[in-house]
């Protein structure tokens, strides 16, 4: 048998599309079969439907209603009732159930996240205000406190032109030629810092035209200079020697930016939002992410006391209030971050693994060509050197959920680990980092605290499924110059590792494919032409490369379910786990068809045995019947389509019987234990299920 596209099937299904055939009122078990008894026997002819006796509920469960027959199973099923209440949150007293994970609804509690905020991070609350956070949210977990690490941005403040004047005036207040960079000492949270100030040497902006409005601003110079400050500790001769050694620093190169600015090429700079002000570049390690713009303000304020110091009588002051991190303009943007911990070597083999956490992050979560996914194994210094797993936004929510940022999960050791040995430095830091590049939006600078929320909640979630604690513990995890084993009590959303679950449902897909229940040919050209010839192919494409109408090939797509993702006119295989199983079982899926297109053709050829190829009982099956499975119990489940009620389902069942023994000359009574059938009524809420009991009550 063949459907319009010459394509083979498997099933009765494939007659869905031919005309439909209404049963008439005469269409009964009573006049369609010869039920074999003598004239005289005595025998219920009555056509009137059989009812069930529905049994006499008298008790019913306190939480979730659901009734039952005796008191002691009401009290049974209440002593485990999912709906039975816990407790309530203190914040906004909403009520807790034994299915409820308290730790989830904290995060989502929005009083609890006010309260949260007035209490402020810990690690912060210690650095900006100098003084110990001893405070914690009640009742919430104490979580491991990760370390900011590479940070990067550009904030942008409008009418600062007076700031980068004042630069300008200082800039030619000092003699650069003799004393190099000017040098000034700031103390910014409980330390000593170096500020150094210089100037870029290869500026690359071109001159205002005259056409150019900079308000109270006249241009008077000949070139545009661009700035550089740096900030690094008191104890480091330069700055190029605290980044060698890795230190906590900061770097901020000052642009001018206007209406209409070009580069001296004449390349038009970005400049959307028409800022007359500045453009700070701005680089760095180890500072909390929302501290730099208060670093800048720091410098710029020392900056300004030196211009004092050099006695002039006239100059422009470097206006450092008009870079107040408050004023922040809304167009600033991030381009890096990352937080860390440093565990101890030899207790992160499942974070590295080549079945660890990383490496099913990517196999998993990555699609097959679509959107990004990248895997990084470099053990040639050590074991675990450097391991990365990159997924891009798409994925996020699918390792939490509400996630929306890009990620790299690093696990990774210095670059000469035996230089370090003996020391903490030996230890691996496990990372996640922000991944601008894979971004299609723009991360604002007034999102930094849900990036670090993100990039917290990924990193506390790769320890936890890596079967590493997200609490403090000295066992696991070694301190350094800038990480502490510390934590504080806060809303975290941790979660149980949903990689096997998800791994699991794709095993599930691949098994079902390999076995090809259900499967047409056209299914496995599908899948075939995108594991060879690669995905992100259109649906019409897939058909003229199988030599199939688009129409099968859609409906081929619906068969395959997840196993493909089918979305804005492109088709792709789910994942890179189900290409790498996929590509195993194609020719078995072949064979798998081939054999079932065999045993379809032997049932066809026996139905014909009893009755045409449009015979009464594949009538029925076809007007009536949306699904067939084999179950265990030997009987052959039928799901009926949904009708408009009840007493409609028990017509159609009593006519299937007798359909059925018309065709196969059995006894209609025999249809009982061939076959089990559910089925749907529009007025009713439950399903309707007939099994071997009901039906002998039901056909009679």
């Amino acid at each position: 048998m063949s459907d319009d596209t010459g394509e083979v099937v498997a099933e009765f299904s494939v007659l869905d599309e031919a005309d439909v055939v209404t049963s008439s009122d005469e269409d009964t078990v009573a006049s369609a079969v010869d039920n074999g008894y003598e004239p005289g026997s005595t025998i219920d002819d009555d056509t009137e439907d059989v009812e069930f006796e529905m049994p006499e509920f008298v008790a019913a469960c306190r939480y979730c209603q659901t009734t039952f027959e005796t008191e002691d199973d009401a009290l049974e099923h209440e002593w485990a009732c999912d709906l039975e209440p816990t407790g309530e949150c203190r914040f906004c007293g909403g009520t807790h159930i034994r299915k409820d994970v308290r730790e989830d609804h904290f995060y989502s509690c929005a009083e609890a996240e006010q309260h949260e905020r007035r209490q402020k991070r810990g690690v912060r609350a210690r650095t900006m205000r100098g003084q110990d956070s001893t405070t914690a949210v009640s009742g919430l977990r104490k979580f491991l406190l990760p370390q900011p690490h590479e940070f990067s941005a550009y904030l942008k403040w409008d009418n600062s032109l007076s700031t980068y004047f004042g630069l300008v005036s200082l800039y030619k207040m000092h003699d650069f030629e003799e004393y190099g960079n000017l040098r000034a000492g700031i103390e910014f949270g409980g330390e000593e810092w170096n500020v150094e100030f210089g100037y870029a040497d290869n500026p690359g902006l071109a001159t205002p035209d005259d056409s150019t409005d900079l308000g109270r601003w006249d241009w008077r110079l000949d070139d545009v200079p661009e700035f550089l400050i740096r900030v690094y500790p008191a104890a480091y001769q330069s700055f190029k020697d605290a980044k060698d050694e890795n230190r906590k620093r900061a770097y901020f190169r000052v642009r001018p930016r206007w209406p209409g600015i070009t580069s001296k090429s004449g390349k038009n700079i970005p400049n959307p939002h028409n800022i007359l002000g500045v453009d700070v570049e701005t680089r760095g390690s180890y500072f909390e992410f929302d501290q730099y713009p208060s670093v800048l303000f720091e410098a710029l304020r020392e900056l300004r006391e030196r211009q004092e110091e050099f006695g002039w009588n006239s100059f422009t002051g470097v206006d450092y209030q008009a870079l107040h991190p408050d004023e922040i303009h809304e167009s600033s943007n991030i381009t890096d971050a990352e937080l860390y911990v440093r565990a101890k070597k030899g207790e992160t083999g499942r974070v590295f693994a080549l079945d660890g956490t990383l490496h099913r992050i990517s196999l998993i979560l990555g699609r097959e060509r679509s959107g990004y996914s990248k895997t990084v194994r470099d053990d040639r210094e050590c074991a675990g050197y450097y391991h990365t797993a990159t997924i891009c936004a798409m994925r996020a929510a699918e390792v939490v959920g509400g996630h929306d940022l890009p990620k790299e999960f690093k696990h990774y050791h210095m670059k000469n680990p035996e230089a370090v040995a003996g020391t903490e430095l030996e230890n691996p830091k496990i990372g996640v980092s922000y991944q601008n590049s894979l971004f299609d939006d723009t991360l604002r600078f007034s999102d930094v605290d849900q990036l670090h929320k993100e990039l917290e909640e990924g990193l506390l979630n790769v320890l936890n499924w890596s079967d590493l604690p997200v609490t403090p513990d000295h066992q696991k995890f070694v301190a350094d110059d800038y990480f502490k084993v510390d934590g504080e009590a806060r809303m975290v959303k941790v979660i149980d590792n949903p990689l096997p679950r998800i791994a699991q449902q794709q095993d599930d897909e691949i098994r079902m494919f390999a076995a090809a229940n259900n499967l047409y040919e056209t299914d496995v050209d599908i899948v075939d032409q995108l594991v060879t010839d690669g995905g992100d192919l259109a649906p019409a494409d897939l058909a003229e490369r199988i030599g199939k109408s688009v129409d099968t090939v859609y409906r081929g797509l619906k068969r395959l379910g997840d196993l493909v993702l089918h979305e804005y006119g492109h088709v792709e295989l789910a994942s890179k786990h189900i290409a790498e199983g996929i590509v195993e079982h194609i020719e078995s899926a072949r064979r798998s068809v081939s054999a079932t297109l065999e045993e379809a053709a032997e049932d066809i050829i026996r139905a014909d045995t009893y009755g045409n190829g449009n015979g009464p009982w594949e009538r029925w099956l076809r007007n009536y019947v949306r699904d067939r499975k084999e179950r265990d119990n030997g009987r052959e489940l039928l799901e009926l389509a949904p009708q408009a009620t009840r007493e409609e389902v028990k017509r159609i069942l009593r006519t299937g019987a007798a359909k059925w023994a018309e065709v196969t000359g059995n006894d209609w009574r025999q249809f009982v234990r061939e076959f089990d059938v559910v089925g749907e009524a529009y007025d009713t809420s439950a399903p309707l299920t007939y099994s071997f009991g009901q039906m002998r009550q039901l056909i009679g």
